[in-house]
């Protein structure tokens, strides 16, 4: 009779076959644990710590210098990780720059770009986003007048971890101020066609 394999010992056949595998061993894990969170706190790299210690020895060493005598300036950071992440998203190295955290930078997008004007007035985001990013979304709409409850529409979810983009796109009206969606649905890895969410909201911008 032919052994039976168990589901973890298929799993870790796979992990030995993965050709990634051999990226294990730059991360520190924790003895005896499987760890799988990897959008929230993923584990720490032996890389991130080498780059964080070198930070703070160059700070140590060079002050206030370091802006613009570093090896890599601080001054010019923001561009240079831009620079490195532009490859992944498929844009030019000019055209991308790393600053603040997400709901930062959310604050500012919409602070920069967020004009209600007439009935054209709401954001749509979803449901399943990430919440202090829906926090930001709401004190944008305080702040400009609108009604946070009224004026920020979540399109929900029909399986609790994704979202029909058939339901975005009939989100999309003429009382629509914003669209912000993620690339990546944080809760599922959800890949949402951008180009077709944003052709529905330029039809509706007419």
């Amino acid at each position: 009779m032919p052994a039976i394999r168990t589901d973890l010992e298929y799993a870790v056949e796979l992990d030995r076959a993965d050709p990634l595998a051999r990226f294990r061993e730059r991360f520190y894990l924790p003895p005896d644990r499987l760890y799988f969170d990897g959008n929230s706190l993923g584990l720490l790299s032996r890389d991130a710590e080498a780059a964080v210690l070198r930070a703070m020895e160059e700070w140590k060493t060079l002050g206030i210098d370091g802006w613009l005598g570093a090896p890599t300036p601080w001054f010019g950071l923001g561009e240079e990780l831009g620079r490195l992440t532009a490859p992944l998203i498929g844009a030019a190295p000019d055209e991308v720059v790393v600053t603040g955290t997400t709901t930062v930078n959310l604050h500012n997008l919409v602070a920069t770009f967020y004009r209600p004007a007439g009935a054209r007035r709401k954001i749509v985001a979803t449901a399943l986003d990430f919440p202090s990013d829906l926090y930001a979304l709401r004190s944008q709409l305080a702040l400009r007048g609108a009604d946070p409850e009224a004026d920020l529409v979540l399109v929900g979810s029909r399986d609790g971890r994704t979202v029909e983009e058939a339901d975005l796109i009939a989100a999309i009206g003429d009382d629509v101020a914003i669209l912000l969606l993620p690339s990546v649905l944080y809760r599922s890895g959800q890949l949402f066609d951008l180009a077709a969410l944003t052709a529905a909201a330029r039809r509706a911008a007419r």
